[in-house]
């Protein structure tokens, strides 16, 4: 099996120019629930990235979900997902844990880049970063996961996933490995099981001995646009 990087490089394309200006309306309900009146001015500060054309910030393109190029999963994904009988999966570390998430729904991964912080975003969302003209929010996993962050280890690449009309960043440690799963080594029950505990998660994969947690792109944004709290939350 080919390794991530190998994968991103060789068998992908990464999405098309970004036109920009308007924003989608998940893009205007994420500005208005976290940055307020201070829209304009925050943009207007918020330098432009694309790893295409930067040697120092490279990056790797996924393929997009079918139809996903302007706005990510639809309601029906994570029930297709669930009846495939394999599914590709790529996963990564943060904190010493090992998640994933199914690659039809990774738009791209990049080097960290530092984000414009938000002065009262909750402290599970770092900032924001203008990726080719989107707004893109990146969320600190280990925060909204409940981990406890590691002495010296940093977060050093950011997953861009998009849903709905928003591009999201997942701040990562690592891409660890990918996965062919099966659809019987997949326990897509894991809210039944494990209950609040499992907010951000679609299912567990068994793999030997560990069990590697699937993550759910569309309750992960879906939970951060609806949360409540201040800059310590």
């Amino acid at each position: 099996m080919k390794t991530p990087e190998t994968y991103f490089i060789e068998d992908v394309q990464l999405p098309g120019e970004e036109r920009g200006g308007t924003l989608s309306q998940a893009e205007q309900a994420f500005l208005d629930k976290y940055v307020g009146l201070e829209q304009d001015r925050l943009l207007s500060t918020t330098p432009r990235v694309d790893p295409r054309g930067d040697a120092v910030l490279p990056g790797f393109a996924a393929k997009a979900a079918a139809g996903a190029e302007d706005e990510g999963t639809d309601a029906g994904f994570e029930a297709r997902v669930r009846e495939m009988s394999e599914v590709q999966l790529v996963s990564f570390a943060v904190d010493g844990r090992e998640f994933a998430l199914p690659i039809m729904v990774i738009q791209e991964v990049i080097k960290f880049v530092p984000p414009t912080k938000l002065p009262t975003a909750p402290s599970f969302i770092a900032g924001i970063i203008n990726l080719r003209g989107k707004v893109t929010p990146l969320l600190r996993l280990r925060n909204l996961m409940g981990l406890p962050s590691k002495s010296g280890e940093n977060d050093r690449f950011i997953v861009v996933c998009r849903h709905r009309g928003l591009q999201v960043g997942l701040m990562i440690q690592s891409v660890a490995t990918m996965y062919r799963a099966r659809h019987e080594d997949v326990d897509w029950g894991v809210a039944v099981h494990f209950g609040d505990s499992a907010e951000f998660l679609m299912g567990l994969l068994k793999n030997g001995d560990k069990l590697v947690s699937i993550l759910s792109i569309d309750r992960l944004v879906e939970g951060v646009l609806k949360r409540e709290g201040g800059p310590d939350a």
